[in-house]
């Protein structure tokens, strides 16, 4: 029995979630525990409020990550459902735009291209046949080729919005680091799923 594509936006959700939490995870120091912690118990207390702001963060990481693959998603749902086709817009996708200055509209601009490639790559998926995230992708791709393609697209938009950020936002080298690591881990991840996948 075929999946509906209620369950396959589940599945594509989980599988989303998961390597947004897991690039966290990779990006964010965990604080490390000593023998001491266990001996002093307000040294204890302090590592257990650094444990807590960790799990925050990666929380708060993994949504922000979400955000456009979440309204990319939601609209790939919405016009299978309804028969209508989605539009992509800056006022659709970015309510706020309207209160925003210029620095900020050009940001949702070139996130704007970003949901445009997963839009269409969560349609595929949602079109699928397949019982798992895996035989989906397998199922709209059919090559390694044709799923490297689209991975390589995002990752170009993706890289749009990170040079746009470090120019204008975040200027410092260390902002530079940390979104090099970043796109570092996410291209071994990527590079990951396609050779598990094909």
């Amino acid at each position: 029995m075929s999946l509906t594509i209620e369950e396959k936006h589940d599945l594509i959700v989980g599988q989303e979630k998961i390597f947004a939490y897991t690039l966290a995870k990779e990006l964010i120091p965990k604080p490390e525990t000593s023998v001491w912690m266990i001996l002093l118990p307000f040294l204890f207390v302090y590592h257990m409020f650094n444990i807590q702001k960790y799990k925050n963060s990666i929380h708060d990481f993994a949504a922000n990550f979400m955000n456009t693959k979440n309204k990319a998603l939601d609209m790939a749902l919405e016009e299978l459902k309804s028969g209508q086709k989605a539009e992509i817009t800056l006022e659709k996708c970015f309510p706020q735009v309207d209160s925003a200055n210029d620095k900020e509209v050009r940001v949702c601009q070139k996130q704007l291209k970003e949901i445009e490639i997963l839009y269409a790559h969560y349609l595929k998926l949602l079109q699928a046949r397949g019982k798992t995230y895996e035989s989906l992708v397998k199922d709209a791709y059919r090559r390694g080729g044709d799923f490297r393609t689209f991975l390589n697209k995002l990752t170009s938009a993706e890289g749009e919005v990170n040079k746009y950020v470090l120019k204008v936002y975040q200027t410092t080298d260390q902002a530079k680091k940390i979104t090099k690591k970043m796109e570092d881990t996410i291209y071994n991840f990527r590079e990951q799923d396609v050779r598990k996948y094909f």
